[in-house]
């Protein structure tokens, strides 16, 4: 059996849940915090090119929003208590990436499968079909 390489919306969720783990990691290991205030998320036109239908992309549309939200929050709550010396506040956050950023990385997979594809675009030279000659 042979794999190929992951479909760009897969890549996507794998990227987000980088940030998930490095999240509930992070009270165990603070060498992570770069890490995590470093993450970006990657470009979701591919995950939107993948639905077909106006309703699947905007439910995309809205998960991405939300977890880009909760993540840049995540981020921003790991910086203030790092520049507050409040390290026991990184195991709340750490809660919250288990509670709030992996079920919407659940969502957005549901989403993806159960989306509509696009139609593929004919190809040209198959959509021309010579007639038969008549003998």
């Amino acid at each position: 059996m042979q794999f190929g390489p992951a479909p760009p919306e897969s890549n996507y969720l794998n990227h987000a849940e980088d940030l998930a783990l490095l999240l509930e990691t992070l009270p165990h290991r603070l060498d992570l915090v770069d890490g995590v205030l470093a993450w970006r998320p990657e470009h979701r036109r591919h995950v939107l090119a993948i639905a077909a239908g106006h309703r699947d992309r905007v439910r995309l549309e809205q998960l991405e929003t939300r977890l880009y939200r909760q993540a840049t929050a995540a981020q921003d709550a790991v910086r203030e208590a790092v520049r507050h010396g409040k390290l026991d506040l990184l195991w709340p956050i750490a809660a919250l990436a288990a509670t709030e950023i992996r079920p919407v990385i659940a969502e957005a997979r549901d989403a993806i499968a159960h989306a509509e594809p696009p139609m593929p675009s004919p190809d040209p030279e198959e959509s021309h079909v010579p007639f038969a000659r008549s003998a």
